[in-house]
């Protein structure tokens, strides 16, 4: 009774918010209807222009612009990760993807994984999102603790829901990185870039909900000042009551940022960026697959109501993240320049992680396992110095890159704490009481370094005809209670070619060899959280580049890669065991199709297989959570006829995945459907807009994930609403 009491309660207070969502979007764009004092915006995708100098202004000298190279609309011009950074698009021989400000506009991203989406081969990994994004890439988990990075250089822990609104790109670089990053999953690395202040002001406010009864509201400011505005600050801020698609689960999250820029003098610039992060949210149960029957298969419960709640309510998980970075770039010379960055990040997490075992298939009667885990804690400082330099030898042009790095990776101790608690998958009851359940397990503290120098030469050979070879000294030293310490060394060495077929069109070939981390035991496992030994990995691609009329780019790949591979074994201990082999075919495009439809599609074909192992049962089967197919297209169409107005729709498809490498059973494959619409008129000079986003659109039932012994069940349809009012 209690608990139907709060649900009454908490539906009131939902209808409450959502009106309120309805009010504020309301007075936002109240003056839109004074037409003859209004003037339709024909462009949702560009700024205005700013009004002319004053003809007292005209002898001056002209001011310095500190900007970011930012991208117009759904095509990438350049990269900004790795030893690419500023690279056009056509001469990065390797797969980057780029998924533009733009995009995650139209889309209206709110989340790492809504952003991601676009990209071939990523996919959720074990969870389904609700309260941060496990993710892999070709079927290779990333690391939450290696693999995700600020500004391209500060790794940053993706234990806590990432946000979007002051990204100006999200970029994965696919496959082995090392020579950049060291030791880091073969999977690849993805690169949040962060706004910077441009030479155009900004000043935002928007009001944001969904049909949950979620309510919030952001902040987006930036200006240049100073003589020759050399002073550059974006601030962006947001604050959210967040209901969730599951019924009692609801929370809040909020961030602040700041990027800040100054440039010293004509050859020294500063940058300073801040990002602090906090969210509340009571994580759902995975869903643990049952032991094999006779025949060796496992059997797998019938799709639950996704928006019923498993667990208590009353146990969110808490977590904070705070990251900084410092960058210096100083030009040498008109030909050598360097830069040095200095970072550090900590996420803190209070956690309440939750488990459903043990269950009938036919009933759906099971047992609930918590894991209480406070006191968490994950620490990434980096320290980076890099030379650059353009010289020639003969008529042969060189670009070398000469570098330091250092990461340190601290995790403390903490104890988990267990309690079970009975519970139906298909008829949820309230979950009121909480059993002891086993002994507390204590988790001993882990210390990584990582560090390495680098180098690598961009070499012309003619106009068309370009070399890059590169090698890099690495060593990865971690330890922790209970486990063998390591301390290993090796050279790695890299190469690629690239070719401008036409100006508009270029082919590469690209060799990696590289000492990848292998990440860590997931929390399921007996040796939890146990840091596994370092692996030599090896990948080679080449691929295909056109940009068409200067306004989509087009990327075809062949990749293969050979790994390590890590495994659960019988006793449920994880570990190296054997060798995985990737590879597949991987297509996009992005770009203006018309000049009113913008478009972001991309496809990947992978077969991966176990290629050896010590268990002859795992040879020739698909690793677990890998999907031979993944595709989406998203489009966006701006209606001619009604300046300022366009609408969107999306299609996300990913194809079956095996629940363990033994490939016992698998998830089906699903295709979620999207829908969005934007208008956007100039109220009294004033730009203001609003945005629909339907998610899930056809409120389709699916499992959003698997891995590490846990299926996540996918969250239902939403529709978000957004309005926003430029100053």
């Amino acid at each position: 009774m209690i608990e139907r009491g709060l649900s009454r309660h908490a539906l009131a207070r939902t209808k409450t918010r959502w009106a309120s969502v309805v009010l504020a979007t309301s007075l936002i764009g109240t003056a839109a209807q004074a037409a003859d004092l209004t003037t339709p915006e024909t462009d949702t995708r560009k700024q205005d222009a700013e009004p002319a100098a004053d003809a007292a202004d005209t002898n001056q000298l002209a001011p310095v612009k500190v900007t970011s190279d930012k991208t117009k609309g759904f095509a990438p011009a350049s990269v900004e990760t790795g030893p690419y950074k500023g690279m056009d698009a056509l001469d990065v021989p390797a797969t980057i993807n780029v998924v533009t400000r733009d995009v995650m506009d139209a889309q209206g991203d709110t989340g790492l994984y809504d952003a991601l989406r676009n990209v071939p081969g990523v996919v959720r990994q074990q969870l389904n999102g609700l309260a941060y994004d496990n993710l892999s890439v070709r079927g290779i988990a990333l690391d939450n603790r290696s693999s995700f990075l600020i500004d391209g250089v500060l790794p940053i822990d993706n234990n806590i829901w990432m946000p979007m609104e002051d990204k100006e790109r999200v970029e994965v670089l696919k496959g082995a990185s090392a020579l950049y990053y060291g030791f880091t999953v073969p999977a690849g690395i993805v690169n949040m870039v962060m706004k910077r202040a441009g030479s155009e002001p900004v000043t935002s406010l928007t009001a944001l909900g969904d049909s949950n009864g979620s309510i919030g509201a952001a902040v987006d400011i930036a200006r240049r000042f100073g003589p020759d505005d050399q002073f550059g600050i974006r601030v962006n801020a947001m604050d959210e009551h967040v209901e969730t698609p599951i019924d009692g689960d609801r929370g809040y999250r909020k961030f602040i940022s700041a990027a800040l820029d100054w440039k010293v003098t004509n050859r020294l610039k500063l940058q300073y960026d801040l990002e602090h992060i906090e969210t509340s949210v009571v994580e759902q149960a995975g869903i643990a697959p049952l032991a094999a029957g006779k025949n060796g298969l496992i059997a797998l419960p019938a799709l639950p109501d996704p928006s019923k709640l498993l667990v208590s309510n009353a146990h969110p998980t808490n977590a904070t993240a705070t990251s900084q970075l410092v960058r210096a770039d100083y030009a040498i010379s008109d030909n050598w320049s360097a830069n040095f960055t200095l970072g550090q990040s900590i996420t803190r997490r209070d956690r309440w992680a939750w488990v459903f075992q043990k269950y009938n298939v036919a009933t759906g009667a099971g047992s609930l396992q918590a894991s209480e885990q406070n006191g968490q804690m994950y620490e990434n400082k980096n320290v980076r110095l890099e030379v650059v330099g353009a010289f020639h030898t003969a008529s042969i042009a060189h670009t070398l890159t000469v570098g330091l790095t250092q990461d340190w990776l601290f995790q403390p101790d903490f104890t988990t704490f267990f309690f079970t608690a009975p519970q139906n998958l298909y008829n949820p009851i309230p979950v009121n009481t909480l059993t002891p359940s086993g002994s507390p397990k204590a988790f001993f503290a882990q210390h990584i370094r990582n560090g390495g120098a680098y180098a690598f030469d961009q070499i012309d050979l003619t106009s068309r005809l370009q070399v890059v070879a590169g090698v890099r000294r690495s060593e990865y030293i971690a330890s922790q209670a209970g486990t063998p310490n390591q301390d290993i060394s090796r050279t790695s060495p890299s190469g690629s070619i690239s070719y401008r077929i036409t100006p508009n069109t270029s082919v590469y070939a690209s060799y990696v060899e590289a000492l990848e981390s292998a990440g860590s035991a997931p929390a399921t496992a007996a040796n939890a959280n146990q840091i596994l030994p370092a692996a030599v990995s090896h990948q080679e691609e080449v691929g295909v580049r056109t940009r068409l009329a200067d306004r989509a780019l087009v990327s075809l790949a062949l990749f293969n890669l050979r790994q390590p591979a890590a495994e659960t074994n019988a006793d449920n201990v994880y570990l190296l065991d054997g060798n995985a082999r990737y590879r597949g075919i991987e297509f996009s495009v992005q770009g203006d199709v018309t000049k009113d439809v913008s478009l972001i599609a991309s496809a990947v074909y992978l077969d991966a297989t176990q290629v050896d192992s010590s268990d002859p049962t795992l040879i020739g089967k698909t690793p677990e959570n890998t999907p031979h197919v993944t595709a989406s297209l998203f489009a966006e169409y701006r209606v001619p006829v009604l300046a300022g107005l366009s609408v969107n729709g999306g299609v996300y498809y990913v194809g079956p995945r095996p629940v363990n490498s033994a490939d016992q059973a698998s998830i089906g494959g699903y295709t979620l459907l999207t829908a969005g619409l934007r208008y956007t008129r100039r109220v009294y000079g004033k730009r203001v807009s609003f945005q629909a986003n339907l998610e899930n659109a056809a409120n389709r039932r699916y499992w959003s994930a698997a891995g590490s012994n846990q299926l996540g069940v996918g969250l239902g349809r939403t529709l978000e609403l957004e309005s926003t009012l430029e100053f």
